[in-house]
């Protein structure tokens, strides 16, 4: 099968009823691959609510213990128990926002893959085209900021709120240490406010920079917009 010749323009994407015979080949294997990624979205959904319902519910657990503990005055056995279990919920916080960022992105890669999915369905029936407009909608309409607090944007994610919490766990961490160590309140308190900080700063950072790293890797949307415009001719 030769190209089109040189100067013809661009190729028109072929429509269902012109393949012929391969028709019904096309649709099983569309209709395939949408069930796939579908069903690779739900698993993502489920296995990030379960981890954070794990981590959750450890934080509520470790912080009970710590209250019934809470009485024991100052020592080194007070501390080493105060530390064992913020430092074990601090590290499930660690690799629980590491995780659930991870499989953030891997849904968003599969919903980019059923984006384009959809746009072939437009090309090869272009009267379901306004169908799949009308439930696409454009991503500015679900963002829950303004521009200027778009950096906030990704702590309504699980992976920021996870983040969020785990920075909290290794401030306290430091303080009840410093604390434990023989700084005053007065001192431990401000470490653990500057490490839980700086725990915040760096998961920002690296949410940000494992979120630009998705987006150079991306698979090519499909041309949405250019639905309606194909179709109403």
């Amino acid at each position: 099968m030769t190209g089109p010749p040189p100067g013809s323009g661009p190729v028109r994407p072929p429509r269902l009823e012109e393949v012929g015979e391969a028709a019904s080949a096309w649709i099983t294997l569309l209709t395939t691959e949408h069930y796939n990624l579908q069903t690779q979205r739900a698993a993502t959904i489920g296995e990030v609510n379960g981890r954070a319902s794990v981590f959750l519910g450890a934080v509520s657990a470790g912080l009970i213990s710590l209250g019934f503990y809470g009485h024991a005055g100052r020592s080194a056995g007070t501390t080493a128990f105060y530390a064992l279990v913020l430092s074990s919920l601090a590290f499930l916080g660690v690799v629980t926002f590491l995780r659930c960022l991870e499989i953030s992105i891997d849904d968003r890669q599969f919903t980019l893959r059923i984006t384009n999915l959809r746009a072939l369905y437009a090309q090869l029936v272009p009267e379901l085209s306004y169908t799949l407009l009308d439930s696409a909608g454009a991503e500015q309409a679900v963002v829950m900021l303004t521009p200027r607090r778009q950096p906030f944007q990704r702590m309504l994610s699980v992976a920021g709120s996870i983040g969020v919490i785990a920075s909290v766990l290794i401030g306290a961490d430091a303080g009840v240490l410093a604390f434990g160590l023989g700084a005053p309140p007065a001192a431990a308190l401000p470490i653990g406010a500057a490490a839980g900080l700086a725990a915040l700063y760096a998961s920002v950072r690296f949410q940000s920079a494992r979120w630009r790293g998705s987006y150079s890797s991306e698979p090519t949307r499909g041309n949405v917009q250019g639905f309606s415009s194909g179709s109403g001719d």
